[in-house]
């Protein structure tokens, strides 16, 4: 089974590893792939974990009859796009992203992550470094603040949504705010002090302090906004369906073995579930409430 592609996409910058895996991988597809399919990957993935994320392409290659290449996107948006225009057949994406996708019938979802609470609900965590003198959201305002991208649930919407209904101006709260496009980078930003606080995604944050443990005391939670339903894997409405079908069996399986469970681990997902009884409309519904009040 030929091995995966893996490629960043809108000019982001490679280290000179990744940049060697890249070819080393785009050779082995363009070499032996007759049909593939492309995963995509966004900042709900931590994109720091090259081990986890060349695992995952390796398992899913050899357990899946088609090749599956890896496309990262620098943001939600470009990643929507690129499922519109058929540039990626699968996902893993932020439930906002999956919104838009549902609306104009470009995606349906696929499978969802169980995360380590044993439901398929995660959280937006408020976190600042450890010693600093914050204990709540709201006692941020007038800091530098990080955020991952402003389409991201966890990452901006909720923490805007709840300064706007605690009767803050969201455009004015903070000193400045700096959109990372990336969970990982937003926890680096505090850990460096190049931000006073920062809004990340629970799953994220335990998958980053899987790799780093010492990252939980250097830095706090200082808000926890749970209850949001989990960043889905979502797949092209026009993918073959005997593709979709294999690829949901492959996750839904993949915490029954060795490998694939590690790959769980490193993600902080338990396992993968069938997308029944979900619903992303609290999503929406919050996307909707700070339009309302843009600028008020």
């Amino acid at each position: 089974m030929p091995l995966l592609r893996v490629f960043l996409s809108n000019g982001q910058n490679l280290t000179t590893v990744f940049q060697k895996l890249t070819t080393a991988l785009f050779l082995c597809t363009t070499l032996y792939a007759s049909e593939s399919i492309t995963l995509g990957l966004t900042g709900v993935t931590l994109k720091e974990d090259i081990t986890t994320i060349m695992n995952l392409k390796n398992y899913l290659n050899k357990k899946s009859s088609v090749a599956v290449d890896i496309k990262f996107a620098k943001s939600y948006s470009i990643m929507e796009s690129f499922i519109q225009n058929g540039t990626v057949d699968v996902a893993y994406v932020c439930g906002s992203t999956f919104n838009a996708l549902q609306k104009n019938e470009k995606a349906e979802l696929l499978v969802l992550p169980v995360t380590s609470n044993q439901t398929t609900s995660y959280s937006s965590l408020i976190i600042t470094k450890a010693d600093a003198p914050f204990n709540s959201l709201l006692e941020l305002q007038g800091e530098t603040f990080a955020m991952s991208d402003p389409d991201s649930n966890s990452g901006s919407l909720v923490p805007f949504f709840e300064i706007v209904k605690n009767g803050f101006n969201k455009e004015r709260f903070f000193q400045k705010v700096i959109f990372t496009y990336d969970h990982g980078e937003s926890i680096e930003a505090v850990l460096s002090g190049f931000v006073a606080g920062a809004s990340v995604d629970s799953m994220v944050y335990e998958a980053y302090a899987k790799k780093k443990p010492e990252i939980k005391h250097q830095l706090k939670i200082i808000d926890d906004f749970k209850g949001y339903p989990v960043p889905p894997f979502v797949v092209q409405t026009e993918l073959d369906s005997k593709v979709k079908n294999e690829l949901r069996e492959i996750f839904l399986a993949m915490d029954k073995d060795k490998e694939g469970g590690k790959i769980l681990e490193a993600m902080a997902i338990t396992k993968f579930t069938q997308p029944t009884e979900i619903s992303y409309e609290k999503i929406q519904k919050i996307k909707e409430f700070l339009i309302k009040r843009r600028n008020r």
